[in-house]
């Protein structure tokens, strides 16, 4: 039987640029899925949009701008057609405009990126153990395919989307100086933005290329690194520092991983079926929970845990500064700031928000969840590597090590998962260099107390999943295999420990594989 021979590092860096590549193409497609669900089509391009959500999807942000347009000036004859002509309607600077910026990451689409890029990635690494060489030159390949092709995708990821009136209509408004709302407010008035004859808003969008580039490179590190840590069919040869601390870490952070991917994915597949199935109002959920799905799971399980997660809407006030904004404010008759128009923030774990249905819901899934990952990560420790971090070699030293090491794993991926669901984004109208009002939305949560919150449930449930092993493996042993394994001659053979000794002599043949 041959034994096959390593691949150059031309052959490796060019599989390793294919895996990236494909990742690319698997995120481009579910976001156009995605985009196609939402009939999204019906606003602009959806290449292009499927390009901007693919590059958001690393850690892109996204900006956009009004396009003035000849009949985007309102009626003939109206105060707004005056104004864009005195201050250059037609394509000056001095028109007003509308901006906006977003800066969310869809993760359904970075999620499905990231298993194509490792399942093509390590399929020739599955078959055979790498070097170190050649596991180098593929993840430089992958990288270098990474930011050329994340570099030409935020490039071309730019084009037009039309807003439609009703929605420039509503909480756009600042207060006094500079309201928009439904009724029509001073700025609405006089440029045509508050009647219900208003014409729709067309605005430019496009994608930094910086962050995107940066974003690439850290995630296409962040999954082969993932990948080669918790991956049991992959030999890779880290080396050094790496290969001495693995067999400890890499089972609870491969379970807590695995688990958190299956309960993401499987949710996703099954709604996108049915959403392509059926269409409609679910065909429209279905894409949204397409894009981000694996954002409200990560909500849901930082909430279990005791994260404070805040969703919050302020309307942007004008500045003070401006001349114009004295002028809307009295042409605006003294309007009072509507209640849609009021900032409002919400505590999901609250009970206006949610209450403590939501709150118990999440603690129960959070609670089972937990406490299954701790159990298999310790089935598969190592007795050897389940030693605690410090110096203690007491009766519960075992136990006490998988507490910190599952806690430590469970703070470090929730604390993550906290800092990639938080979204923000503003819409605002501008004149003479500054903004006449808007709203920015936001939703963040505490990555400081999801890791001081995860540090502690992770430990309890490493605590608890670890004694739980050590009771199957010592009181409930029911199954037909034990009970065979009880009454074979070997069993009861004279090297059998006595009961009360270390229960390290068992662990290995009884399940740590």
């Amino acid at each position: 039987m041959s034994v096959p021979r390593p691949d150059g590092p031309g052959a490796s860096a060019l599989e390793g640029a294919a895996a990236a590549l494909c990742g690319l193409v698997a995120m481009a497609a579910v976001a156009w899925l995605a985009l196609w669900l939402l009939e999204a089509g019906s606003v602009g391009s959806p290449v292009a949009m499927a390009m901007a959500l693919a590059a958001m999807a690393v850690g892109g942000s996204m900006s956009a701008g009004s396009v003035n347009t000849a009949n985007s000036t309102g009626s003939s004859g109206s105060m707004g057609s005056i104004l864009s002509g005195l201050f250059g309607g037609g394509g000056g600077g001095m028109s007003p405009s509308m901006s906006g910026a977003a800066s969310v990451m869809p993760l359904g689409v970075t999620l499905v990126g990231s298993v194509v890029l490792w399942l093509v990635f390590s399929r020739r690494l599955r078959q055979r153990q790498v070097t170190a060489r050649e596991l180098g030159a593929r993840a430089a390949g992958a990288g270098a395919a990474a930011l050329l092709a994340f570099l030409l995708v935020a490039t071309l990821a730019h084009g037009t989307i039309t807003m439609p009136a009703s929605a420039m209509s509503k909480g756009l408004g600042g207060g006094q100086s500079a309201g928009a709302g439904a009724g029509g407010g001073a700025l609405g008035g006089m440029f045509g933005g508050g009647s219900a004859s208003s014409q729709d808003t067309t605005m430019s969008y496009d994608v930094h290329v910086g962050s995107t580039v940066f974003g690439a490179l850290v995630w296409v590190t962040v999954v082969l690194a993932l990948g080669c840590l918790v991956s049991r069919r992959v030999r890779v040869p880290l080396g050094g520092a790496a290969d001495r601390v693995r067999p400890g870490w890499a089972p609870s952070l491969s379970a807590v991983v695995r688990t958190l991917l299956v309960l993401a994915v499987v949710p996703m597949v099954l709604v996108t079926f049915v959403g392509v199935v059926v269409g409609g109002r679910v065909g429209t959920a279905a894409g949204g929970a397409l894009l981000l799905a694996p954002n409200a799971l990560a909500v849901l399980l930082t909430l279990g845990v005791g994260t404070p997660w805040t969703a919050a809407t302020h309307p942007v006030q004008s500045q003070g500064g401006n001349p114009l904004a004295s002028i809307m404010g009295a042409l605006g008759g003294g309007q009072q700031t509507t209640a849609q128009q009021q900032p409002r923030t919400e505590h999901l774990g609250s009970l206006s928000a949610g209450g403590w249905p939501l709150w118990l819901a999440a603690l129960a899934v959070t609670a089972v969840i937990l406490l299954t990952c701790a159990f298999v990560a310790v089935r598969n420790t190592v007795p050897a590597h389940s030693r605690p971090l410090h110096r203690y070699d007491g009766p519960l030293a075992r136990h006490l090590g998988a507490a910190e090491r599952f806690g430590l794993v469970t703070a470090v991926v929730l604390g993550s998962a906290v800092w990639l669901a938080g979204a923000s984004g503003n819409l605002g109208v501008s004149m003479f260099g500054s903004e006449m009002g808007g709203t920015r939305a936001e939703l963040t949560g505490s990555v400081l107390w999801t890791v001081l919150f995860g540090l502690l449930a992770g430990g309890v449930a490493g605590f608890l999943g670890s004694l739980a092993r050590t009771a199957d493996l010592y009181g409930g042993m029911t199954s037909p295999r034990r009970i065979l394994a009880r009454k074979s001659p070997s069993a009861a053979s004279s090297h059998s420990p006595a009961p009360g000794t270390d229960p390290g002599t068992l662990e290995a043949p009884l399940g740590n594989r």
